[in-house]
């Protein structure tokens, strides 16, 4: 069992504080991976997801409303399970824009009646979180001995799931590189399973590869109480037993290796355009489809990407290949008419799935005529992918959208980017740091959803006389409202640009 909010809140020592919840209660269940203290009001960005975080909240206290409904929301778009607040002197009670907008995030806050150690509360309860690591570790450890026995003693595949099982409690399948089922245990495990599911409760899906090429994948079936890291730990471990075993029963086919070397191909310059052609004929993809690549970058490691060939094979026929921190994939995609809007779904998709992983961005391509475009599609998944780093939640890269930015961000472009950016934003960049940035991120978000005050104000979780009060004071900045007129493009490039020049502010003078 991992650690739940709710189950930090009964302990002893944070039963000191006299902890009430005040917003977010539907959130109680949700996993404490940590506990973290700070006073500082932009903490959000140093965080991984998963702290339970603690505050005195004297800084919310001398803090706007909006600057108290920001600071909830940033830490809810972090993933980070709940916030606890000590009300005292500094802060009598927790501001009103607070919890309001924990409440309509439904994200948890905590008010604590009585001074206890923060200190105190993190030794305590990460100790605990720690044993429950060094317990999983252990129990993986002794898992990875009982599995090298099965293997000396000649067991086959079946003979490893049923002691995965054994030692989980879960029900567990094997499945090809197609989606066919290969084993499981128990028997009818995976009897109704199509394509493999994604299981539920996030339960755990382990790709098994062979030289690159997908050569299986191993899905456990949980139920809510099941601990997803102890089964990741499991999964990761018997992954090379699981390939081993393989290899004697169900080697990686000509087509798996195939599928493999046509995404590393895709990777390469566009003199290799008949061998990609070929290779693509080998695994079934028509070279007149139209494609889309997609490049991934893991901090942790490839192999615990839960449903990732399931969803990728929701929009066409699929070509990957897979690193330890690293995946290249190919989408062929047959319907030519609706290619477009395949691509706007598939990262739709690709955005809801990795917004549940940790330390995971993916970049996607541009769709392309044909196969022997590819190289066009990948170039810039992989520049997308590689613009953010790895850190935090899981994140989307739409190389479409960030097609200008890579053009302009060459390093001798840079005084013209500065030129360029002060022009638009001049009057908005001389504001002080807090206000200039809500108006700033306001007006990006604005001009990003396309001009649709009802799209802002759901994405900046906003009530609508708030969202016009801030549009009215930024527009007042730029010269008046640019929708649907011929400054709406310059100025939405102009923000995006002035995200690469983190200086330029601050050679403003705060206003």
């Amino acid at each position: 069992m991992h650690l739940t909010l709710e189950g930090v809140l009964r302990h002893p020592i944070l039963q000191q504080g006299q902890p009430c919840v005040r917003a977010g209660a539907t959130g109680l269940q949700r996993r404490v991976r940590w506990i973290h203290s700070s006073e500082v009001m932009e903490i959000a960005s140093l965080l991984r997801g998963g702290e339970l975080l603690l505050t005195g909240g004297e800084m919310l206290a001398g803090a706007s409303a909006a600057d108290q409904r920001r600071y909830v929301r940033q830490l809810s778009e972090r993933s980070v399970t709940g916030v606890a607040i000590e009300v005292g002197v500094g802060l009598p009670a927790i501001p009103a824009a607070v919890i309001s907008e924990a409440d309509d995030l439904g994200f948890p806050v905590i008010e604590l009646r009585r001074r206890v150690p923060f200190v105190d509360v993190a030794e305590a309860v990460n100790a605990e979180l720690v044993d429950e690591s060094v317990t999983r570790l252990r129990r993986g450890g002794e898992l990875a001995h009982a599995l090298s026995g099965i293997l000396g003693r000649g067991g086959d595949v079946r003979a490893l799931l049923e002691l995965l099982e054994q030692r989980t409690g879960v029900p567990v399948a094997l499945f090809d590189s197609r989606g066919r089922v290969i084993t499981e245990f128990p028997t009818g495990t995976a009897a109704a399973a199509v394509d493999p599911p994604v299981p539920p409760h996030g339960g755990t899906t382990s790709r098994i590869s062979v030289r690159g090429a997908h050569a299986a994948t191993l899905v456990f079936y949980p139920d809510a109480d099941t601990d997803p890291d102890l089964l990741a730990i499991v999964g990761e471990r018997a992954s090379e037993a699981i390939v081993l075993a393989l290899m004697r029963s169900h080697p990686p086919s000509t087509r798996d290796f195939a599928a493999s070397e046509l995404a590393r191909t895709a990777c390469r310059r566009p003199q290799e355009r008949d061998r990609l052609i070929h290779l693509g004929q080998l695994i079934g993809f028509d070279p007149g489809d139209p494609v889309v690549a997609i490049a991934m970058v893991t901090a942790a490691t490839s192999a615990g990407l839960p449903g990732l060939d399931v969803l990728l094979r929701r929009s066409g026929r699929i070509a990957m290949d897979v690193s330890d921190t690293e995946v290249r994939a190919v989408v062929s995609l047959p319907d030519r008419r609706g290619a477009a809007t395949n691509r706007t779904a598939l990262v739709a998709r690709l955005e809801d799935w990795a917004r549940d992983l940790d330390a995971v961005v993916v970049g996607v391509g541009p769709a392309v005529p044909d196969l022997a475009s590819v190289f066009t599609s990948m170039e810039l998944a992989v520049s997308s992918a590689q613009q953010r780093p790895a850190y935090g939640p899981g994140s989307v890269v739409d190389a479409t959208t960030t097609a200008i930015e890579t053009l302009l961000g060459a390093e001798d472009l840079r005084f013209r980017r500065e030129q360029f950016v002060r022009g638009q934003l001049a009057m908005l960049l001389s504001l002080r740091p807090t206000e200039r940035e809500t108006l700033l991120h306001t007006l990006e978000v604005y001009l990003d959803s396309g001009c649709s005050k009802t799209r802002t104000a759901e994405v900046l979780h906003l009530q609508r006389q708030s969202l016009y009060g801030r549009l009215e004071r930024a527009f007042g900045m730029v010269g008046g409202d640019p929708t649907g007129t011929e400054r709406a493009l310059p100025l939405h490039l102009a923000l995006r640009l002035r995200h690469g020049l983190h200086h330029l502010a601050h050679q403003h003078p705060a206003g």
